[in-house]
């Protein structure tokens, strides 16, 4: 029974750790619209985007694309607005990526639990490891479509950049963030 033990705990531990993570992050209050962070920086609220600046800069982007500073409604040309627009898209991509990994991940947790139990008492506890590798490579499959995501906000936020000087305190997305995703 002892080795039966120890090989639940650190399924229980993932489970708790999982289930403590697919609620972080997010927030919802009757006052106040479903906030999710995206990103360190980076917030969903409502249907908007906030992005933190350096001290207490604010930008939010609306969703066609509307980009205002600290409050005041910029002039974007098409080709800017278009920028923004796809910086929205994949900003808001990542926080509902983010939301749907944690409640999947939440559920493998749940389903390795069971696997666990359910091997143990078969007297079979050599298959809890295949299993739950088999569910866990769905979930680090999804994770990695998310990194995509966050390397093509990136480059939405280098052209915003790029195109309009005014947002580039809020574009603290560095190569090392797309990197770091991946390991």
């Amino acid at each position: 029974m002892k080795a039966s033990l120890s090989l639940l705990h650190p399924v229980a531990v993932l489970a708790v750790l999982t289930l403590a993570m697919s609620s972080a992050g997010c927030s919802k209050s009757p006052e106040r619209p479903l906030h999710i962070s995206v990103i360190d920086h980076i917030n969903m609220v409502g249907d908007h985007v906030l992005v933190k600046g350096d001290g207490e800069h604010r930008a939010e982007i609306a969703p066609d694309g509307a980009l205002s500073i600290d409050g005041k409604a910029q002039t974007l040309s098409a080709a800017q607005q278009a920028i923004s627009r796809r910086y929205y898209q994949q900003a808001m991509g990542v926080g509902q990526d983010s939301v749907a990994m944690g409640k999947a991940g939440a559920a493998m947790a749940g389903q390795a639990v069971s696997t666990a139990i359910e091997e143990l008492s078969k007297g079979q506890p050599e298959q809890i490891g295949k299993k739950v590798e088999a569910e866990a490579s769905k979930l680090q499959a999804r994770a990695m479509k998310m990194c995509d995501r966050i390397a093509s906000l990136r480059g939405a936020q280098d052209e915003l950049r790029a195109s309009l000087p005014a947002f580039a305190p809020f574009a603290k997305i560095d190569a090392d963030v797309a990197k770091d995703c991946r390991r």
